[in-house]
């Protein structure tokens, strides 16, 4: 099989799922109208032995015929019981395996591998997870996908399971797309942060080296490990989840992961916009909402993605937004970024509504910076059914100036702009499986400070990426003002991170709030910033963002360079 190029249909047409899967249950509970378990049981034969396949699951205490969930986490990751809770309260069976193996010293709940396949355990999986040698099927890829192939299996096999849903977060997002195409059996997926194209990481999409170094070894994963390949075999409805600022895959490229799915099959997606590597409260409705639909058979609108196009229109730079003429649309937000390749780093500027064309048109200007090389924009539209999806990112080279693009600007943020452009820099005490904010709150806020002036706060602190776009880029020796409110005295943490030659580096200053009723006005060097080499930062010129994080409460406004 060396050398030899497989694809989705052969590398899985041999597949034995037929092995009985009898389970043991290791532990039992039942707690607020739940039960919830651990238990074993055995996966596919290699060589005379089993995989030994650990999960969690629960279940509703009463009743005796479910939907189930089949929740996939990242590789990093393992069975979180918080998610497992949340969907048996919304009537599911959930089953959450383990598959990244050996993980800890001391921990006994993981899937155990022979040891001719010991790769398929996250922290010797080695060259094993970015590249199929000698084939796809030598990688820890293949193996995680037939954990899920019987995990599918064990729930077909429990008498009071009826329809079966996989959602997978990042890598059990590509899980998701190789087991939607290669399993039989399954009612939908949900793929979250999870793109494809894990072949291309680093080569952006628009980039100025946009083609991937190809050799037999890359035309291997790409044709039978990457999930843009299973896409157009998928045998159930999907619903894809993205962040726009993930830093695990190109978001440009997610969209096309999207276009590649089996056109016969129902399907849409959603980006969170401003949310890096999780999604938030808007696309967890869009995931009950899918599954409650597909799992319950309950009467759901699913509509088709927002078209978004870029254009002119009298003189000025805007975006055409079409949605689904079956739905009512309740809102449309449109979101604007210039220049920065890395999709991860780009700041989305909300867009104002210039006018709508009937019922199921709108027209966005897009204020660029009139020197922009190149404008990026997509759009969000929620629909009185309460389901939201978005469009891909478009992208043009603007061929002139238009009339309503922008100068230069040195206000990075003023309250007048309430919540524009910043994202949460830290959510991940609150993130469920690595994915999911449930924030409860608004996640980002205005708080009135003293003489009735607003500022923004966030618990999970701020990040702002427009310290990094061309239209707010300092001159080489700016300094950076900003006013900050804490009524108790506390530490401000800011980070700039800052790239030089492709290496991003982190560079600290830490405030410290004396607290009361006043608003602190601070101006700071570059100079003030340092890595934890205690090496300053040599100039706010080259910095791709900022943030702002504090044990205690705290918010700021007017951040602008001097």
């Amino acid at each position: 099989m060396a050398n030899k190029i497989l694809t989705p249909i052969t590398l899985w047409s041999g597949f034995d799922d037929t092995l009985p899967v009898e389970a043991t249950v290791l532990e039992e509970r039942t707690e607020e109208k739940m039960l919830l378990r651990a238990v074993r049981f055995p996966g596919r034969a290699v060589g005379g032995e089993r995989v030994n396949i650990f999960a969690r699951s629960g279940m509703p205490a009463e009743g005796n015929s479910f939907p189930a969930l089949l929740v996939l986490p990242d590789y990093e990751s393992t069975a979180d019981e918080t998610l497992i809770r949340r969907f048996v309260r919304k009537g599911y069976v959930v089953l959450m395996p383990d598959y990244r193996g050996k993980y800890t010293d001391g921990d006994f709940n993981y899937t155990a591998y022979p040891q001719s396949i010991s790769y398929a355990n996250y922290k010797e999986a080695g060259e094993h997870l970015d590249f199929a040698e000698p084939s796809a099927k030598e990688t820890c890829w293949y193996e995680w996908t037939a954990v899920a192939r019987y995990c599918v299996k064990y729930l077909q096999s429990l008498p009071y399971v009826g329809k079966i849903g996989v959602i997978g977060t990042k890598a059990g997002g590509d899980i998701a797309f190789q087991l939607a195409a290669t399993a039989e059996g399954l009612s939908c997926a949900i793929p979250v942060c999870a793109g494809g194209w894990r072949a291309y990481r680093g080569v952006h999409k628009f980039g100025e080296n946009t083609e991937l170094a190809m050799n037999d070894e890359r035309y291997r994963f790409l044709a039978g490990v990457d999930a843009q390949a299973y896409a157009q075999y998928v045998k159930c409805p999907v619903l894809m989840l993205c962040a726009s600022n993930d830093t695990r895959f190109d978001a440009d490229r997610a969209f096309d992961t999207f276009a590649r799915i089996n056109p016969a099959m129902d399907k849409t997606f959603f980006f969170s916009a401003r949310y890096c590597d999780c999604i938030g409260n808007t696309g967890m409705k869009d995931l009950d909402l899918f599954v409650d639909k597909y799992l319950k058979d309950r009467e759901v609108f699913i509509p088709a993605p927002v078209e978004i196009s870029i254009e002119e229109d009298e003189g000025e730079l805007v975006a055409r937004i079409r949605f689904d003429p079956n739905g009512e649309v309740t809102y449309c937000e449109v979101y604007l970024s210039e220049d920065t390749e890395n999709s991860a780093l780009r700041n989305w500027t909300r867009c104002e509504l210039k006018r709508e064309e009937g019922e199921d048109e709108q027209i966005f200007r897009l204020n660029a910076y009139k020197k922009s090389t190149r404008v990026f924009a997509f759009a969000k539209a929620k629909y009185s059914c309460g389901f939201a999806v978005s469009s891909k990112i478009a992208v043009k080279k603007p061929d002139k100036v238009y009339t309503n693009m922008t100068d230069k600007c040195r206000i990075l943020y003023s309250s007048e702009n309430k919540f524009d452009s910043f994202v949460l820099d830290d959510p991940s005490q609150k993130v469920m499986a690595d994915c999911f904010l449930d924030a409860g709150d608004a996640p980002i806020r205005m708080i009135k400070g003293p003489h009735g002036i607003n500022g923004i706060y966030s618990p999970f602190g701020l990040k702002l990426f427009r310290i990094g776009e061309e239209r707010f880029r300092p001159t080489p020796n700016a300094l950076l003002k900003l006013d900050v409110y804490s009524a108790a005295p506390g530490i401000l943490r800011i980070c700039v991170g800052a790239s030089k030659n492709g290496v991003l580096e982190k560079y600290f200053c830490y405030l410290r709030l004396s607290g009361g009723e006043c608003w602190a006005d601070r101006v700071l060097y570059a100079k003030d910033f340092k890595t934890e080499e205690n090496r300053p930062l040599s100039q706010f010129s080259d910095a791709n963002y900022i943030t702002f994080s504090s044990e205690g409460e705290f918010c700021i406004n007017n951040l602008l360079w001097l």
